[in-house]
């Protein structure tokens, strides 16, 4: 009896021991449901109402599952055998490493990428989000163990137009206005309609109306671009008139000083002339003086012949008068 008590005993011990250490080396994935590398688009999709990972029907999808070894102690490594992801349409994507992966106290953590190509979307729709399962398979050095899972139901599968029309709602987002606004008033106008286009766009593809969507979008980049052009446009042509402005004014006070310059020398042209004129004056009124002192001359002659022909006429008068008379 104790025989067996004690052999019971050590089967007990033996399997809590072989549990312990399969707990301990457990396989874990770092992100759950794995890293997603380079999607299409990766974040709030309008259309789905939900963050979502996205690849273009056609792609190639890839998705990093980093595994670690679980707690320590125990079994000293585990055996990655298989990495597969296995999606609700059906698609069971494995990555097998060759050889076989371990897992130990010095390579304690590694990645594993799976790809693969993404089905159309007469397989896997867009018109909702799909559920993905991870299956990580190892063993360990006391045998296989439950695989570990992860997965989401974030997964989308973009036709080419949604995928475009996405791709353009990116771009048209990444415009914004200037802090201080724009000053042209073109540029404003440019800039209200491309608004308008956006808003358009966000609408259609909410609706599904994925080309629609994209020919707006593209509208709206149209009119954002425009609107910057216009405004670097304006800029240059205010920056010339100021130059233009500054470089008149120079001018209009150069050209006023040009003015007072040529007044100062007329000034001085018209004092000479005046000095001329009234030393001509001068000039003339002794010409005048001279005329009048001649005339006054003259005077003088005349009014002497005169006054000797008077002399005469009285002489002549009384020596008639004291001439002897004949006898009769």
């Amino acid at each position: 009896m104790k025989k067996n008590i004690v052999v019971l005993s050590s089967l007990v011990l033996t399997l809590l021991l072989a549990l312990s250490m399969t707990r301990a080396v457990k396989a874990d994935i770092n992100d759950g449901d794995g890293i997603w590398l380079e999607p299409t688009f990766s974040g709030f999709d309008d259309f789905y109402g939900a963050s979502v990972i996205a690849y273009t029907e056609g792609a190639t999808a890839r998705v990093a599952v980093i595994v670690d070894r679980g707690g320590s102690g125990g079994a000293s490594e585990i055996n990655v055998t298989a990495v597969s992801v296995v999606f609700d349409w059906g698609g069971n994507y494995t990555l097998v490493p060759s050889p076989v992966f371990t897992i130990n106290d010095t390579i304690s953590t590694a990645a594993f990428t799976v790809s693969f190509t993404v089905p159309s979307t007469s397989t896997a729709s867009n018109m909702f989000l799909h559920t993905y399962t991870i299956y990580v398979k190892y063993n360990t050095t006391l045998g296989a163990a439950p695989p570990f899972t992860g997965g989401d139901n974030d997964f989308a599968v973009y036709s080419t137009a949604q995928a475009s029309a996405q791709t353009l709602k990116q771009t048209a987002d990444s415009y914004s206005e200037p802090s201080g606004g724009f000053t042209s008033h073109e540029a404003r106008i440019l800039w209200e309609k491309g608004d308008a286009e956006l808003t358009k766009g966000d609408t259609s593809y909410m609706l599904g109306a994925f080309s629609s969507a994209a020919t707006y979008y593209q509208n709206a980049i149209t009119f954002y671009g425009q609107a910057y052009a216009s405004e670097t446009v304006f800029d240059q042509d205010y920056r010339e008139s100021q130059i233009n402005n500054t470089n008149a004014q120079a001018d209009y006070y150069t050209g006023l000083s040009d003015y007072y310059s040529k007044q100062g020398d007329a000034a001085v042209k018209s004092a000479n002339a005046s000095m001329i004129q009234a030393d001509a004056a001068v000039t003339e009124a002794d010409a005048a003086v001279r005329q009048a002192d001649a005339a006054l001359t003259n005077a003088y002659g005349w009014m002497s012949i005169g006054i000797g022909w008077v002399l005469i006429g009285i002489g002549a008068i009384i020596y008639g008068l004291r001439k002897p008379k004949a006898p009769v």
